[in-house]
């Protein structure tokens, strides 16, 4: 009796274990189950379209794929899939995924996908975007006077070609009403456990996400786009030698430090030489006065938010045929 007791009470909590049984996602039978439309089209995104669909699929919702045509089409990387049904005859969902990839940029030139997608997010509860698929909504009219993110190599993108849309850069997924768009790649996961916590609930999210032993944390402050090694000029990998390694790139919002070897080099008075002219030719960053140490050069520059930053360079002998070059930035 008592171990029946404490399995109701976990269950209402979102899960159980029971003997000879593994732990489970628990969805009440009362809970209405929706219908999750996910748009699929040449050239999408794999997690994009098929991280969703776990999330939804483990919240007991109907899940199926929607294309164009009903023939098979190969997805990002080769992989080959079938739409489970087309514009005509899909069922009406409660819940439209839009997916991202590089062949996005063409679905936005298709009409008849477009106005797919205008007209049946007119009677959804949630439109999802992920990744590039936010350039479909926003191609369809859905992102006009709301806020929205994309991958974070594409944000400047969308605040470009559209103009009505509120960019966001420092959040993994934004909530813009009816229609939520996440960032690129892994955050359509996120994004699809906060559409389940809005059309389900937050404990049917967080069942989903125990289930799937997915570390979801809501709050997490986690954004690629405002990471600092954004602010590096794209001149900086020109003026390290061919054949370089990275070894190490990791850091927070606030500190960054980047390693990389240098094979075959001894020369570190020549390889910082480059370096340095090669920060300076990108005109974004300033050389900073005062010395930092041997073969060390200190940078500043603001990004794009105003804040200052302050980066020292060093390379150094790293083995009797390799030489070690470090970046490390600071916010100040």
């Amino acid at each position: 009796m008592k171990s029946e007791i404490f399995c109701a009470l976990i269950l209402t909590l979102g899960y159980c274990a029971t003997s000879g049984a593994q732990t489970r996602a628990f969805i009440s039978a009362q809970t209405k189950h929706p219908n999750v439309a996910i748009f699929v089209f040449p050239g999408v995104q794999v997690i994009d379209f098929a991280g969703p669909f776990e999330v939804f699929m483990q919240a007991r919702s109907r899940v199926y794929t929607v294309g164009e045509k009903p023939d098979p089409i190969k997805t990002a990387g080769g992989l080959t899939i079938t739409p489970e049904y087309t514009f005509e005859n899909a069922p009406k969902p409660d819940v439209l995924v839009l997916p991202g990839g590089d062949s996005v940029f063409e679905q936005i030139k298709n009409p008849v996908a477009l106005k797919w997608i205008a007209e049946t997010a007119k009677t959804t509860q949630q439109t999802l975007t992920v990744c590039s698929g936010a350039f479909l909504a926003a191609k369809a009219g859905l992102l006009d006077r709301r806020s929205a993110t994309t991958f974070y190599g594409l944000l400047d993108y969308l605040r470009e070609t559209s103009p009505a849309t509120k960019v966001v850069w420092d959040k993994k997924y934004v909530d813009g009403g009816n229609v939520v768009t996440s960032a690129g790649l892994s955050s359509g996961i996120e994004g699809s456990l906060y559409v389940v916590s809005k059309v389900l609930g937050m404990g049917h999210a967080q069942s989903v996400a125990l289930n799937m032993e997915y570390n979801w944390n809501p709050d997490s402050t986690y954004a690629r786009a405002m990471f600092p090694d954004m602010n590096i000029p794209d001149e900086l990998p020109a003026g390290l030698p061919k054949g370089s390694d990275l070894l190490t790139s990791s850091g927070d919002r606030g500190h960054w430090t980047i390693t990389v070897r240098v094979p075959g080099e001894k020369d570190a008075a020549g390889v910082l030489k480059n370096v340095n002219a090669s920060l300076a030719k990108s005109g974004k960053w300033s050389e900073a006065a005062g010395r930092v140490g041997e073969n060390s050069s200190k940078w500043n520059f603001t990004d794009r938010f105003g804040a200052k930053w302050q980066s020292v360079v060093s390379v150094k002998p790293d083995d009797d045929s390799s030489l070690l070059f470090t970046l490390k930035m600071d916010r100040i």
